[in-house]
């Protein structure tokens, strides 16, 4: 049996392991896009028997619409998000076409967690809460006796919308896990922490007359973050003031409220006495360039497109601020203005950044800390193979991996071929 790394591999991005079986049947463990150079994976669709998708976001499932898969196997909420991914793609870049995306929809088969799906006498897999964002899954994958459990994108802890990873998993053979923070510098502040951190620069701007400008991704972050905001207005913490929303996110939205029963216990609480955790969703217009203070939450989170670019130029004014809420991949517009840029050319005109840009990161990944423990509550593995972490993290987490486990781990490059 082959394991092929067609991305991922040393890399936040583009997602995309392939089983070999020694039958010859072939699964695809996610097919995701490069958030930044929209390159997609290297595979010939004609021989992938099926595609088993861990979540929502463009870097696990975006390049999906490029090819013509037979089988796709996901989780409920994930098949209605994935649409909103690939409308998004399109809408931003015109690489695949509708059909393309309508044929992908007719070829998925929606599963629960814990639901067990047998392929053939030699192959079946479950899926497990990964707590990464709604619907987002590990599998649990045995093929012709061996046991391979792949993490996915994970986050061990509870967060305001999501319960943390399921770790109650039986005997594994191949672990396969992310390390996008997998460094031991990569420690991050408790939610707590960074829920005052946020609430506290938003009311400084407001104070002083200003805009906030949040981008974030459609799906998890916005939703995170509109339910952080609406707390505290609602407690009185935080001034009332207009929210605004853009972007894809106000579909997304729904389907979190429409899965209730998929997220925190705390949410369906909150919806049964009858608030809604993510408040009224306001659409922006041209108010929002007027001189009231508000908040607009908008996509892309990386700033690589969507309409949070014409709302940039607010950032002439030293008032208002921009927050980064999540990671910024290398090359992104995100990632410039995370570095300090001066000036920033989204479209033909440049605009010279006079707000303040600061970022307070909501991960939906585990830190370090949180993935080191995630480790430990699952039974040792017989070998580990870590992925989906830049160079630096990857080889950092494979060495944490080795010390504390004293079993082979491996860090592939792209198309590395390895054999279990």
């Amino acid at each position: 049996m082959l394991l092929k790394f067609h991305g991922g591999a040393q890399e936040v991005g583009m997602s995309c392991v392939e089983i070999i079986g020694k039958g010859k049947r072939r699964i695809l463990l996610d097919c995701g896009l490069h958030p930044n150079t929209g390159e997609i994976p290297k595979i010939n669709d004609k021989e992938i028997d099926e595609v088993i998708v861990s979540h929502a976001h463009l870097d696990h499932c975006g390049a999906i619409p490029f090819f013509k898969f037979k089988k796709i196997y996901c989780t409920y909420p994930t098949a209605d998000l994935m649409y909103i991914t690939w409308k998004d793609t399109l809408n931003l870049t015109k690489s695949f076409k509708e059909e393309d995306i309508q044929k992908a929809m007719e070829v998925i088969e929606p599963l629960n967690y814990y639901e067990e799906k047998v392929l053939d006498e030699n192959i079946k897999f479950k899926l497990y809460n990964a707590g990464h964002i709604l619907g987002s899954l590990s599998i649990y994958l045995e093929i012709e006796g061996k046991k391979i459990f792949y993490t996915g994108d994970i986050n061990e802890v509870s967060t305001k919308t999501m319960k943390g990873a399921d770790t109650d998993i039986d005997e594994i053979d191949i672990l396969i896990i992310e390390s996008t923070y997998g460094s031991p510098l990569d420690i991050k502040p408790s939610r707590k922490e960074l829920e005052k951190q946020l609430i506290d620069e938003i009311a400084e701007t407001i104070e002083n007359g200003g805009k906030v400008l949040i981008p974030v991704f459609a799906v998890g972050r916005a939703q995170e973050i509109l339910l952080i905001i609406n707390n505290y207005m609602r407690t009185g913490i935080l001034k009332e003031v207009p929210i605004y929303t853009d972007g894809s996110l106000i579909h997304a939205t729904s389907i979190y409220l429409s899965y209730s029963e998929w997220l925190n216990p705390k949410i369906r609480n909150m919806l049964e006495t009858g608030i809604n955790p993510f408040g009224e969703i306001k659409k922006a217009d041209d108010s929002v360039f007027n001189n009231e203070p508000c908040i607009i939450i908008s996509t892309s989170g990386m700033l690589q497109g969507g309409p949070i670019l014409k709302y940039l130029k607010l950032l002439k004014n030293p008032k208002n601020k921009l927050i980064l809420t999540g990671y910024q991949a290398e090359g992104t517009l995100g990632r410039e203005l995370e570095e300090g840029a001066n000036e920033i050319t989204p479209f033909k005109n440049t605009i010279p950044i006079r707000g303040k840009v600061i970022k307070i990161e909501f991960s939906a990944h585990s830190d370090y800390n949180s993935l080191v423990r995630y480790l430990k509550k699952l039974p040792t593995p017989k070998k580990a193979i870590v992925m989906h972490g830049e160079r630096y993290q990857a080889h950092s987490f494979a060495m944490t991996i080795w010390k504390n486990l004293k079993i082979p781990t491996y860090v592939p490059v792209r198309n590395t071929i390895l054999p279990i």
